[in-house]
C-alpha cells in the first residue's frame, strides 16, 4: 500500500507537462522512474533482507563495544583476581621457556654470532687501509686539479693581458 502512495506522488514529481498538455519524458525522468521502480522493488522483494542484514551488524557492533571496559564501570574483584592470575601464568610460561633445550644452547648462538660479527670487523678493518689510501690519492688528485686550476687561468689572464696590451701599442704605433 506504501509503496503505491509512492510511486502515485513520485508521478507527478517525474512528469513535465507542456502547454498544450502533453507529457514530455526527457532521459532524466526515465532515470528517475527507473530509480524510483529499483527502489519500490527492492523494499519488496529484499526489505527483510536488508532488515536481517542491519540487524546483525548491528548486534555485532554491540557485542564489539561490550567487549571494551567503560571507564566509568567499576571493576569487579574477580575480574582482577584473574588479571593476576594471568600475569603468574606468564610468568611461569618465561621459567619453562628457558627450561627448553632450545633456550639451553642460546648460549651457543650468542657466541656464534658474536665470531660472525668478529669476522666482519676484521674483514673491514683490514679492507680499511686500502680504501683510505685511495681516498688519500683521490684527494690528492682532486687538490691537484683545483689548485692548478686558477693557476691556470690566472697565467691565461696575464697572456690575454698581456696580448691585449701588445696589441694596443701596437695600434698607437700605427697612429
Amino acid at each position: 500500500m506504501q509503496a503505491r502512495k509512492m510511486l502515485f506522488a513520485a508521478i507527478p514529481s517525474i512528469c513535465a507537462l507542456s502547454s498544450k498538455k502533453i507529457s514530455i519524458y526527457n532521459e532524466e525522468m526515465i532515470v528517475a522512474r527507473c530509480f524510483i521502480g529499483f527502489i519500490i522493488f527492492s523494499r519488496k522483494s529484499l526489505g527483510k533482507t536488508f532488515k536481517v542484514t542491519l540487524d546483525g551488524r548491528i548486534q555485532a557492533i554491540q557485542e564489539e563495544s561490550q567487549q571494551f571496559p567503560n571507564p566509568n564501570e567499576v571493576v569487579p574483584p574477580e575480574s582482577n583476581e584473574q588479571q593476576r592470575l594471568l600475569r603468574i601464568s606468564l610468568r611461569i610460561c618465561g621459567t619453562v621457556v628457558e627450561s627448553l633445550p632450545m633456550a639451553r644452547c642460546a648460549p651457543k648462538c650468542e657466541k656464534t654470532v658474536q665470531a660472525l660479527l668478529c669476522r666482519n670487523l676484521n674483514v673491514k678493518s683490514a679492507t680499511l687501509p686500502n680504501a683510505t689510501s685511495s681516498r688519500r690519492i683521490r684527494l690528492q688528485d682532486d687538490l691537484g686539479t683545483k689548485r692548478a686550476d686558477p693557476i691556470h687561468r690566472q697565467l691565461l689572464s696575464q697572456k690575454v693581458l698581456a696580448a691585449l696590451l701588445s696589441h694596443e701599442a701596437a695600434l698607437q704605433e700605427r697612429s
